[in-house]
């Protein structure tokens, strides 16, 4: 039978190395609490970085496609390359039709499908024009209102550059989005080096409707690289 005395004596020993234990969990759960608040703070620091160097680049190219959900066609398809302010040029396909556009300034140059020459449209820019918004400013995908949620998702390797994986379920401002879609979610890869945008696959529906809505995907690459824009030769 363990006597009081060999309590006591045990307690006493005891004591100091129960203090001790103590004082490393509570370490422990500080840490725990420090580093995953750090990390969600880094999280969102980082996107917005991303997004802001994103908007700053002088010039990059990209390719944009989208489509209806559930159908297997392209609604529109096109690469290109723009460099700030204004100019831009795209060649793809745009609900079956070919097409390909060259702004410069204030003058937007479409080549006609048919014929192939070159047309003329003064003191228009079609960037701006909610009819290519997405084809010829793919970066207007990304002015948020807000972004309610957001959540890092992971790291993967995107055309052997090592980029971080967002989630995000943001309010847009984009007039033609906001038109047609409420509900919208994001998957958006940022370079973890270059913390640019690289890849973004966007999923819009309208909250309540029969299934459907939209589905696009943009690919941004070759940021502040030498690109040049020229006026169609055929109209120089």
């Amino acid at each position: 039978m363990l006597t009081p005395r060999w309590i006591f004596l045990n307690r006493r020993r005891l004591g100091p190395i129960a203090a001790v234990a103590g004082l490393i969990l509570l370490m422990i759960v500080i840490s725990k609490f420090w580093f995953f608040g750090t990390t969600r703070v880094d999280e969102a620091k980082t996107l917005e970085e991303a997004l802001d160097k994103t908007f700053a680049s002088q010039s990059f190219r990209f390719v944009v496609e989208s489509k209806l959900v559930g159908e297997n066609e392209f609604y529109s398809k096109v690469e290109g390359e723009r460099v700030l302010p204004d100019k831009v040029h795209i060649k793809g396909t745009v609900l079956k039709t070919p097409v390909e556009f060259t702004q410069i300034d204030n003058n937007t140059y479409m080549k006609d499908p048919f014929s192939g020459k070159w047309l003329t449209l003064k003191d228009m820019k079609m960037s701006q024009t909610e009819l290519f918004v997405s084809e010829l400013n793919p970066l207007a995908n990304f002015n948020f209102k807000d972004i309610p949620e957001q959540s890092l998702v992971g790291e993967e390797r995107l055309d052997g550059t090592k980029c971080l994986v967002y989630e995000l379920k943001p309010n847009v401002e984009n007039v033609f989005l906001e038109d047609q879609f409420d509900d919208f979610y994001y998957k958006v890869w940022v370079d973890k080096n270059e913390l640019t945008i690289r890849q973004a696959t966007i999923r819009a529906n309208k909250v309540g409707s029969d299934p459907g809505g939209l589905e696009i995907l943009i690919k941004l690459w070759d940021y502040n690289g030498v690109l040049k824009i020229d006026v169609p030769v055929e109209q120089q």
